[in-house]
């Protein structure tokens, strides 16, 4: 997921989870035509559909490669097979998910999708996925069991009203990073493992200064969880039917980030900064963040951070997101696209994309000794972090929802908008939406 380029990549190559999507397939010039889309355009041909196993893909152009390596050995398995993995960028998942619909309304359907755990319930809304409970248990032994080595949470992510809609294969989850060399030259100790809001809150303010500013905030409805969740609280209601995001949990959060931006000034307007290149250049103390900017800080050299959970107003809670494989219920070659999953869950498959991408794999022990230990230590922490996470948010409206909480978010915390009025009338339009 991290950004084309040379081995050493730049530090600017580490970004927030929502502007890596967007930027992901930036370098897909180096990938064969016909292996990519453009990214304005989706694929309109359906030529040759009786050979070619279509792919709705998304990734970095290196990711790009290594899935067409497994592809490529797919198909000597598959004599005169074709494979279309056409890989797109993606800046909101609730459009990736209107231009699919668009696409398989108008007869071109892929076969496979990579699709975002932020789109499922929209697209089993729109009756795009095809459930997959019934092949899980019909494949091979082998099959099965990988699938069961699964992490639980990514699972139930992926399943809706008690069917299975998508094969996990990757997933994020956040902590807050801290530079161990700032906090020493300030006398400041490292936080704990149990560290609450107000611990962090005062150690943001005697951080910052000098140049320095005690948090990077990152910027993106994904981003916003952790502060939701360690509050108790989630934008939407626990049957994902109706939003909350005027209940009194969430608009104390957002109520405690903007005053970390606009009352104590620890962190900058988040909307414009690249926290992580700035983190990784001494400007912050402390960063959120998942597994995404790990490959660039290691490229770039900085190994001055260490991994701590999100602090706690009630609990730990952090959030967890992901990726996974799906079959379109439009699907012209449904069975080739099952057994295509099969290789992108061998281990190795997991393995060579793991090495060249930002998401952390679906199964332990891949991926976590890489030599930088700075980077490997924070790998073991985020594994860790899966057993107190909750998936983002992702209703049937998840487009709406996004967007407009967003729209609202951004005039709070810049100082504009009440929270708890801003929050009411997000709410309110939302719901008018649906």
């Amino acid at each position: 997921m991290n950004e084309s380029g040379p081995p050493r990549a730049p530090l600017s190559a580490a970004l927030s989870r929502r502007r890596l999507l967007r930027v992901s397939a930036a370098g897909l010039a180096a990938v064969p035509a016909s292996a990519a889309l453009s990214a304005c355009g989706w694929s309109g041909s359906n030529a040759d559909r009786s050979s070619t196993l279509k792919v709705q893909n998304w990734g970095n152009a290196d990711e790009a490669r290594v899935y067409n390596a497994t592809f490529a050995a797919f198909r000597r398995q598959h004599p005169g097979l074709k494979v279309s993995n056409n890989v797109v960028p993606v800046t909101l998942w609730g459009d990736y998910v209107s231009k699919l619909a668009v696409q398989m309304a108008a007869g071109h359907s892929p076969d496979l999708l990579n699709l975002g755990m932020e789109g499922a319930r929209l697209s089993v809304e729109r009756s795009m996925l095809a459930p997959l409970d019934a092949r899980v248990k019909d494949s091979p032994a082998a099959f099965r069991e990988r699938v069961g080595k699964l992490p639980k949470a990514l699972v139930d992510a992926y399943t809706v009203d008690g069917r299975l809609y998508a094969v996990p294969n990757g997933w994020q989850t956040m902590a807050v990073y801290c530079n161990p060399e700032i906090f020493g030259a300030r006398g400041v100790e490292l936080p704990g493992p149990d560290w609450t809001w107000e611990d962090f809150l005062d150690t943001a303010r005697r951080l910052t200064g000098q140049g320095v500013m005690g948090f990077g905030l990152p910027w993106g409805f994904f981003q916003w969880h952790p502060w939701w969740l360690t509050n108790g609280g989630y934008p939407v209601t626990d049957d994902y039917r109706r939003p909350t995001l005027s209940d009194p949990r969430v608009v104390e959060a957002v109520a405690f980030v903007r005053d970390l931006v606009q009352k104590y000034k620890v962190s900058p307007d988040p909307t414009n900064v690249d926290v992580y290149s700035q983190f990784a250049a001494g400007k912050f103390a402390m960063v959120g963040a998942g597994r995404w900017p790990l490959p660039g800080w290691s490229a770039a050299g900085f190994t001055d951070y260490t991994a701590r959970p999100w602090p706690r107003r009630v609990s730990h809670t952090t959030v967890v997101g992901g990726s996974g494989w799906a079959l379109s219920t439009r699907a012209v070659k449904p069975d080739t696209a099952w057994a295509a999953i099969d290789d992108l869950l061998l281990p190795s498959s997991v393995a060579r994309l793991t090495e060249v991408g930002q998401a952390m794999p679906v199964y332990p022990g891949i991926g976590d000794d890489t030599g930088d230990k700075a980077a490997d230590d924070a790998f073991g922490f985020l594994f860790r972090q899966l057993d107190d996470s909750r998936p983002v948010a992702a209703p049937a409206f998840y487009d709406t929802l996004e967007s407009v909480a967003m729209r609202y978010l951004q005039q709070i915390v810049s100082g504009r908008l009440d929270p708890a009025r801003g929050l009411r009338e997000a709410d309110a339009e939302i719901r008018e939406a649906l």
